[in-house]
């Protein structure tokens, strides 16, 4: 399938750049009507999972992931609710596991490519009865872990999703994440390490000696965080061999559903790897679109408007047929 043409998104010329067109729409805009109904399911490993329902009877439902160190509060979660609702489709916002709010019960929690939670979410609403067409969207990490969900042939599930839609996904984390170490991307990864930190902190009296504490909270950035944490609690050999499992580029190619990747063409956080170009036009299943201007989940066109750009492609997606 070629890859989609570039469109314009016509951000306000005070947002003059990648960073600008990330870091305001995430933080300053608001986005209210939006009302969740939580569902803790338990998971097979004696944890949970916090899902957030926003439903208007439909028999139409799209799964949102949000991205790392999120939760369904972010600002992006809502407004794509929001738009579905009044497009009449169900939504579900799954937080990951320790993302609700709330420490989860084991050691571990979440990684970029933790695929079976989301297996489990979607198992969990099949079995609700009630949907004719279920459909996922996922944001950044979520994205990822969406992309490889769809590609890894593991999940009977697969064969429920209508179509997918991922967002703003460094699909190539070989390259990806030094980049989000480089120092113009200091203000990201600084809060993304501090953030889970704090998390880990409060493990250390649930699960004691399990891991060497003081070392992991002693990392200077989340390379060492994940190389200290995350690789031992998971079972990878080391950093490079996590992040070549974890992405979705590892993936993509065993699409068979039909997906939308929209990576803007200034996001500061990915790399060239992360525009799949020849996957795409080699796939009959994923679609590339790589918009001009936008930045990382940023999409602003106008911050009072009641939609973003992305919003709006998103309906257009998933509703309407592209």
């Amino acid at each position: 399938m070629p890859v989609l043409p570039s469109i314009a998104i016509k951000s306000p010329k005070w947002l003059s750049n990648g960073h600008l067109q990330t870091i305001v729409p995430n933080f300053y805009r608001t986005v209210d009507g939006i009302s969740f109904t939580r569902e803790r399911i338990t998971t097979w490993d004696d944890d949970f999972l916090d899902l957030d329902w926003s439903s208007v009877n439909s028999k139409k439902l799209v799964i949102i992931s949000h991205g790392f160190e999120g939760s369904t509060d972010r600002v992006y979660v809502k407004g794509l609710t929001r738009i579905f609702n009044e497009n009449n489709v169900d939504v579900l916002a799954w937080n990951l596991r320790g993302c609700s709010g709330e420490d989860n019960k084991q050691l571990y929690a979440y990684h970029s490519g933790k695929t079976d939670d989301l297996d489990f979410v979607i198992q969990h609403a099949v079995k609700k009865n009630k949907y004719n067409s279920i459909n996922l969207i996922g944001v950044s990490l979520g994205g990822n872990l969406t992309l490889k969900y769809l590609g890894e042939e593991l999940y009977e599930s697969v064969k429920n999703i209508e179509a997918a839609m991922a967002i703003s996904v460094p699909i190539d984390y070989v390259s990806s994440f030094p980049k989000l170490l480089s120092f113009k991307n200091m203000i990201y990864e600084k809060r993304f390490t501090k953030q889970v930190k704090e998390k880990l902190k409060q493990k250390v009296n649930k699960h004691p000696n399990k891991i060497d504490y003081k070392h992991a909270l002693a990392s200077k950035n989340l390379w060492e965080f994940t190389d200290r944490y995350t690789v031992p609690v998971f079972g990878f050999k080391d950093v490079n061999d996590y992040n070549i499992k974890v992405q979705a580029k590892t993936y993509i190619n065993n699409i068979k559903t039909p997906t939308l990747l929209l990576n803007t063409d200034n996001d500061p956080l990915l790399t060239k790897a992360c525009y799949p170009i020849e996957s795409a036009k080699q796939s009959k299943y994923l679609h590339l679109e790589i918009p001009i201007n936008g930045g990382h989940v940023g999409f602003c066109e106008d911050l009072n408007a009641k939609h973003n750009w992305l919003e709006k492609r998103a309906v257009k997606f998933l509703v309407n047929g592209f």
